[in-house]
């Protein structure tokens, strides 16, 4: 070795000792040269560099025996994702006594063939679960694993990218309820397994694709169709159908499940038909509170005369001029304060009811503290005149 070399070799040397994950990270980007690696390893035994030998690609295969050799845990974990060992090196690995070694062996792109066969009859279930996630295993071996003893390990499959739809079906088909539902959950899951499952009429499982995130339309009207009032009631909530479907939900029996849908947002209008001629007064008051409540709606509820409904449309949130309109005309100091009390009237909502309200409601309509200039001449001297 001469000077220059034993510099390069100290150097690197003292940085590895210093941090030995930062010096990997560091040549493994760099690329060491095959004779710096030769003199590093001639040069010092310690734990940190046979690490960082057993980590470099270019590491000269004598030197990587010479690892397997010594046997060292740490180094023999690192050596297990090692692209350049032998088929005979790997075997050795695979018989590994040390679960970590053969978990680490069944998490790298070495765990192929006969050798990923082999990890997936492993004892240690520590094994199969490092198997079951790595990416790179085959159709073959995805399915032997899907039904392994362990759960957990089963389990693991379904964080797979590109997991066999075959295996999906199985997973979905699992014994265990978990898994069951962690399958239908998956967002990988095929959309010919989700519409299976869709269609299964199982509860449990209906439920679970109702709580998926973007779910198709097409599965959605499956869901519909669910004999489950459970079911039924999560499409209300979260479903997207073509308005033939939502009047069918609209004309159920189950009045729970009417009275979710009068609440939905943008309600489309022959739905709200249907609710406003609804028998349960419940259901009616829902939909009178619903910020999407059409105007026409609205005034056709007004017409009722049912006291709770008629709360409920003073307090809408929505643009009602009608259903206001029709509101003031019952001449209802409790409508007009509930009214006043809405903070979405408009100017011109607002001046019509100062121009109309009891003289009573005159004094809470000075503490809600309006804009002068959005009334109208008519109503600025009204509130004058009943000072």
């Amino acid at each position: 070795m001469n000077d220059n070399s034993h510099q390069s070799v100290s150097a690197l040397l003292e940085e590895i000792l210093a941090d030995c994950r930062h010096a990997i990270q560091n040549w493994r980007r760099r690329g060491a040269p095959i004779q710096l690696l030769r003199d590093l390893a001639a040069a010092d035994n310690s734990l940190p560099t046979r690490k960082f030998l057993a980590a470099q690609a270019n590491t000269p295969g004598r030197i990587l025996e010479d690892l397997l050799e010594q046997g060292d845990p740490e180094v023999l974990v690192i050596l297990a994702s090692h692209e350049r060992l032998t088929g005979g090196q790997l075997q050795r690995l695979a018989k590994s006594s040390l679960p970590a070694v053969r978990a680490a062996l069944a998490a790298s792109k070495n765990a192929s063939g006969p050798l990923a066969l082999a990890l997936a009859a492993d004892p240690e279930v520590e094994v199969r679960l490092a198997l079951a996630g790595n990416p790179a295993i085959s159709v073959r071996i995805q399915a032997v694993l899907s039904s392994d003893a362990s759960p957990l390990v089963r389990a693991e499959l379904l964080h797979l990218k590109r997991l066999d739809e075959e295996i999906q079906y199985a997973l979905c088909d699992d014994w265990d309820l978990l898994i069951h539902l962690k399958a239908l959950l998956s967002p990988r899951l095929s959309y010919s397994c989700l519409q299976n499952w869709a269609a299964s009429g199982e509860l449990i499982s209906q439920l679970a694709i109702a709580m998926r995130k973007n779910l198709p339309e097409e599965i959605w009207r499956i869901l519909a169709g669910s004999p489950h009032f459970q079911v039924q009631l999560a499409v209300a909530r979260h479903g997207q159908l073509p308005a033939e479907q939502w009047q069918d939900l609209a004309r159920s029996q189950v009045p729970a499940l009417r009275l979710e849908l009068a609440g939905k947002k943008q309600l489309p209008l022959p739905v709200q038909r249907i609710l406003a001629q609804d028998s349960d007064a419940g259901v009616r008051q829902a939909l009178a509170a619903n910020p999407d409540l059409d105007d026409g709606i609205g005034k056709f509820l007004a017409q009722g005369r049912n006291q709770a409904i008629l709360e409920a449309l003073a307090l809408n949130p929505g643009t009602l001029p009608g259903t206001r309109a029709e509101l003031l005309k019952l001449d209802s100091s409790d409508l007009q304060k509930m009214l006043l009390a809405n903070r979405t009237l408009t100017a011109e909502q607002l001046t019509l009811l100062v121009e109309n309200c009891a003289p009573e409601v005159l004094f809470h309509v000075r503490y809600r503290k309006l804009a002068a200039r959005l009334l109208s001449e008519k109503s600025r001297t009204r509130l004058v005149q009943e000072r």
